[in-house]
């Protein structure tokens, strides 16, 4: 169900007033669209998997936005516009795609309005919406409890230990397509 959830983005939120634009994919293909079976299933599994509202937030907007952990990360509870059902999600270094505003899904909004609430609620958990520092652990466990682990390699592709979760295998897959685009398109040196 994910694409991906482990990135190289920028892992801090802007520190300026930020009003990010629409998201648009430049760097990168946008999610794939749920299907309703699907996004009633996903809404099941996250509320049997965890009871953590902003780890099952996070899980959600990574479905809906595409974005890696490092992004989910820059999320701040202001991020989120329950009346424009928007999610800001910020990338000053611009790797992927710059602080951009991800349309919320209605099935993903619950999700987000528990994760304000949480944060709102629990002290010194205000700093972050979806992710902090330290909650990879955490989510990707989340994840795999989920059944929502991102496509895995082949059978003889496979790098770890067997039933072992590459979480980043696509994105190195595409990173080194892109190494090969880049190799081909050289030119030669000049004498």
């Amino acid at each position: 169900m994910l694409d991906h959830l482990v990135s190289y983005d920028s892992p801090a939120p802007c520190t300026a007033p930020c009003t990010p634009p629409p998201i648009i994919f430049r760097h990168r293909p946008p999610p794939a669209p749920l299907t309703e079976q699907t996004t009633r299933e996903v809404a099941r599994r996250l509320s049997t998997v965890t009871a953590h509202p902003r780890l099952a937030a996070a899980l959600a907007a990574a479905l809906f936005t595409g974005a890696s952990f490092q992004q989910l990360a820059t999320a701040r509870p202001s991020d989120y516009d329950d009346a424009a059902a928007t999610l800001a999600l910020h990338d000053r270094a611009r790797y992927t795609d710059g602080c951009a505003s991800h349309r919320v899904p209605p099935w993903a909004c619950v999700f987000l309005k528990a994760a304000v609430c949480f944060a709102r609620l629990a002290p010194g958990q205000d700093q972050h919406l979806l992710a902090g520092p330290h909650d990879r652990t955490q989510l990707l466990r989340v994840a795999e409890a989920a059944r929502m682990r991102p496509t895995q390699p082949p059978v003889g592709q496979r790098t770890g230990p067997v039933g072992r979760i590459q979480w980043d295998w696509r994105e190195r897959k595409e990173a080194q397509r892109y190494d090969t685009m880049l190799t081909r398109h050289q030119l030669p040196p000049s004498s």
